[in-house]
């Protein structure tokens, strides 16, 4: 089945988008494969009138009035030691991921091949965590998992399946949209 039709405009995510003139286009066909609907072709034209082919993999809705943020993996603590200020001990893997006004902070408990994740939002120049925001696990651009942030702005995921994994979170506050890149 395939998720995007004529005229929706799509957002191609970070890892692909350096091949392309844009990270937003406006989908102009759809080849359908009835088998494996990652695979789907979708023909798109970017805001310069350049055409692309693009898989259902590389691509997620594209909000309109919003804009989207890519965020930065600026801590990881499996990584290295370092400087960056963090809230608190962390007892599991912690992630800071960062765009201008946001700091995305989460901590990563895994066992076997499953992980639970939880974190909060920071707005940065207030401090404010976002609290009621929808935060969406994505797997190859396709949902997982979604969940919304508590009152005291904490979201969680429990059993995710290892390996390569987009993060979007909404803030419809800020007409945002934060979208990360992390591996568990």
């Amino acid at each position: 089945m395939q998720r995007f039709k004529t005229n929706d405009a799509v957002f191609i995510l970070p890892k692909f988008a350096h091949l392309y003139p844009g990270h937003s286009a406006v989908v102009l066909s759809v080849s359908a494969n009835r088998f494996r609907p990652m695979f789907n072709e979708y023909t798109v034209e970017f805001a310069n009138a350049a055409p692309a082919k693009l898989f259902e993999f590389q691509i997620i809705e594209d909000a309109p009035n919003y804009k989207t943020l890519i965020a930065d993996l600026i801590f990881d603590s499996q990584q290295r030691e370092t400087a960056v200020q963090t809230r608190g001990h962390a007892s599991g893997r912690q992630l800071i991921l960062q765009t201008s006004p946001f700091d995305l902070d989460m901590i990563i408990t895994t066992a076997k091949s499953r992980a639970s994740i939880m974190g909060q939002v920071l707005e940065r120049r207030t401090k404010n965590l976002l609290k009621n925001v929808e935060v969406r696990l994505m797997k190859e651009g396709m949902p997982i998992h979604t969940t919304t942030a508590d009152s005291h702005g904490i979201f969680k995921f429990g059993d995710v399946a290892c390996g390569a994994l987009n993060i979007l979170v909404v803030i419809p506050q800020s007409l945002s949209r934060i979208l990360g890149a992390l591996s568990i």
